[in-house]
């Protein structure tokens, strides 16, 4: 009697998909959470945009984006609404406070998602060097089947789909030691 060869088994992938899937959740409502509390602050003119940007992972130029998406009238301009803000050092410690524990929690979240990617790249190559297909292999990771293949053959966590446009906080940092040099 001949043997066939056994099917894979996807235990392993599945259970970090589900781990990452809940980590993007997680991600989703910190990020959700912090942007909010960003535009509340502005709205309420707590603290000034400058200060709001260096307690969040996000640069100036994103932190007043999500205001004007936010409603946030300009404080400067033709369309600036009434004299400018004074700012209350107590009333802004509070706001930069709570901005600094979201601003945590985002980032935890964050780096929970990246340390998820390296195990789910391992155990993809190590199913395609056992001859798994990609389109096998695709409904049980987070990643398409033209991904899952890149991956099989050897593309690296740094490389992913999802690298590019998530590390907000990466790019800033990066950018600003470009920019004192």
């Amino acid at each position: 009697m001949t043997s066939s060869p056994s099917p894979p088994s996807f235990r392993k992938l599945d259970s970090l998909t589900r781990k990452f899937h809940a980590q993007e959740t997680a991600l989703a409502e910190a990020r959700t959470a912090l942007q909010e509390a960003i535009v509340r602050h502005l709205k309420a003119r707590n603290a000034r945009p400058g200060k709001v940007a260096d307690h969040s992972p996000w640069d100036r130029v994103w932190v007043g984006e999500l205001g004007r998406q936010g409603g946030v009238p300009p404080l400067k301009g033709p369309n600036a609404v009434g004299p400018p803000p004074k700012y209350d050092p107590e009333v802004q410690a509070a706001a930069l406070a709570e901005l600094d524990a979201l601003t945590a929690a985002y980032t935890k979240a964050e780096n929970g998602l990246d340390k998820l990617t390296p195990p789910i790249y391992e155990e993809i190559g190590r199913l395609y060097k056992e001859g798994v297909s990609p389109t096998e292999m695709a409904p049980h990771t987070p990643y398409d089947s033209n991904w899952v293949g890149e991956i099989g053959r050897g593309a690296k966590p740094g490389q992913h789909p999802r690298a590019a446009g998530r590390r907000a906080s990466a790019r800033r940092s990066s950018s600003r030691k470009s920019a004192s040099e």
